[in-house]
């Protein structure tokens, strides 16, 4: 702060030359003038002062027989004084402050907070498309409006704050925390999801449909919901249970005998660029030609001063140059593609059941070799299903369960 004021008044630094020139720094002091920066060197004394003790420092100079010269003047007063003919200057000063005041009234930069499911562009989106973004003019009718409107639009937060600062803008995102959902007991049945030959049935609860031997579509009951005892007689139940059986289950695959593949060149060309406010600037030249294979990576940061984030970015374009080859494929390699198939296809659809047997079987087209695969496996085909019922239903009659069932 000192430092500032010392350039708006203007001070200079001058030399102190003679006999005693130590002796002049302190009557200085003595007549109340401030000095700083004293050094001595080769016999001279150094020293700076305001500008407008200088003249005294002249006078007191000659009481005591020595020289003062200035060496340099800084300061706002000789800026002023030195270029007081350029008319430009003045001219720009204006202008600054002018484009100045037009910027700050509009949004240059604004701060998300909150969103945890709700990704930082799709908030974006949703701001800009009620007319909050970055360079929107920032005399809002009603914040309160926009908060209603940010709202409907993000459907799933339970509170939304937006406040604007200058020119800048902050959104405050409050999600919906979800709940515990409320269980009810819901009556099922279980049933077949697929066709099958019944191996062994553990039933939990309610009443098995089924036996060993047994065989059984898809869709057909398994394990019942409607329970009777002679105590409470017939009754609704959450049928549960495990029910195995043995399946046929066939995959079919599709190996092309052609294809395309891409291949990367390893190394990226980078373009820069600036964004200042919503104007892109190119920091360096050269373009690329638009018949040319490219993968883009843009990555944006904004410049930041004392925590404060600028109204300024830098952009970095990572791009990346392809060729697209075609790549024949003969039988040898089409049956090692067909095993990885296969064996990925297992690990993620067949994990959870027994494969018994597997027969492959093969052919060829003019474009394709065919694979297919005939599995018969040991599995669970259990599947439940809620029990519907209409209001007029009850249980007096044996026939309504049978229906049911």
């Amino acid at each position: 702060m000192v430092r500032l004021l010392r350039l708006l008044r203007g001070y200079v630094l001058f030399s102190i030359s003679g006999s005693y020139p130590e002796k002049l720094v302190n009557k200085l002091i003595l007549n109340g003038i401030n000095i700083w920066g004293v050094k001595s060197k080769e016999g001279v004394v150094y020293c700076s002062s305001l500008a407008v003790y200088y003249k005294l420092i002249i006078k007191i100079a000659k009481r005591n027989n020595v020289k003062v010269k200035i060496i340099k003047k800084r300061g706002v007063p000789f800026f002023l004084n030195k270029n007081k003919k350029r008319i430009g200057l003045p001219i720009g000063f204006i202008c600054f402050l002018l484009i100045f005041k037009i910027l700050s009234l509009f949004i240059w930069n604004i701060d998300l907070y909150g969103y945890e499911s709700i990704s930082c562009n799709q908030a974006k989106k949703v701001m800009k498309d009620i007319g909050f973004y970055e360079g929107a003019y920032a005399n809002f009718d009603s914040l309160n409006n926009l908060q209603t409107r940010a709202m409907i639009e993000f459907g799933n937060v339970s509170w939304i704050t937006v406040n604007v600062d200058g020119s800048r803008g902050e959104v405050n995102i409050s999600e919906v925390t979800p709940k515990g959902e409320i269980k009810e007991q819901t009556p099922y049945n279980i049933k077949a999801a697929v066709d099958g030959q019944i191996i062994r049935v553990d039933a939990y609860s309610g009443v098995a449909a089924v036996k060993s031997g047994d065989a059984v579509a898809k869709g057909n009951l398994l394990i019942s919901g409607f329970v009777e005892t002679e105590l409470s007689g017939t009754h609704l139940d959450t049928a549960d249970g495990i029910v195995w059986a043995r399946t046929e289950r066939t995959e079919s695959f599709s190996i092309p005998k052609s294809c395309q593949y891409t291949a990367y060149n390893p190394e990226s060309q980078i373009r820069r660029s600036c964004r200042l406010f919503n104007a892109v600037i190119p920091l360096q030249a050269g373009f690329f030609k638009a018949e040319e294979n490219k993968l883009s990576f843009i990555s944006e940061k904004k410049l930041s001063f004392r925590e404060e984030t600028a109204s300024i970015s830098l952009i970095n374009e990572n791009v990346y140059f392809y060729n697209t080859n075609n790549i024949f494929i003969d039988k040898t390699s089409a049956e090692k593609i067909f095993n990885a198939k296969m064996m990925l296809g297992e690990l993620f659809n067949y994990s959870d059941k027994k494969i018994i047997s597997r027969t492959v079987g093969n052919s060829a087209d003019e474009n394709n070799y065919n694979y297919s695969v005939r599995y018969v496996c040991e599995e669970d085909i259990a599947e439940k299903s809620e029990i519907l019922l209409d209001e007029s239903f009850t249980f007096d009659s044996e026939e309504s369960i049978q229906s049911e069932n």
